[in-house]
Parts: structure tokens; sequence; C-alpha cells
């Protein structure tokens, strides 16, 4: 079971330093209150939670789809 774990938190945790660079690269660009900042800021966070929640062993978090975290324009 600890494997099955680690195995579905590779793609999760890529994800996260994927989100985590391009917000640092468009930061660089961009004021923090622009909206594609703060949309990338949200989708992050959201993938933050669910990783936490994975760890934390939350039977909720398993059932969470990727397509569901995305954050549309406010």
């Amino acid at each position: 079971m600890a494997y099955e774990s680690y195995r579905n938190e590779e793609p999760l945790n890529s994800t996260i330093e994927h989100l985590r660079h391009e917000l640092l690269k468009i930061t660089q660009h961009k004021s923090f209150c622009d909206r594609d900042v703060v949309e990338l800021s949200q989708r992050l966070d959201a993938y933050i939670v669910l990783a936490q929640r994975q760890k934390s062993g939350r039977p909720e978090a398993r059932h969470v789809q990727p397509s569901r975290l995305e954050v549309g324009r406010v």
C-alpha cells in the first residue's frame, strides 16, 4: 500500500513542481495581481492541498480528479 501511495504522489509532485516553476517565471514579467499569476497560483494551491490530503491519508483526496482542480477565470 505504501508503494501505491508513493506511485500516486509522483505525478502530483511533478505537477506541483512544474506549476511552481511556471509561477516563478511568470512573476518575473507580470505583477502578482495579474489575472494569469493569480490563476496559476490558485491552481498550484489546489494541487498542494490535494498532496497534503493524500499524505495525511484522507480518503476524499483519492477521488479528486485533477481536472476538477482547474480554476476558471474570475
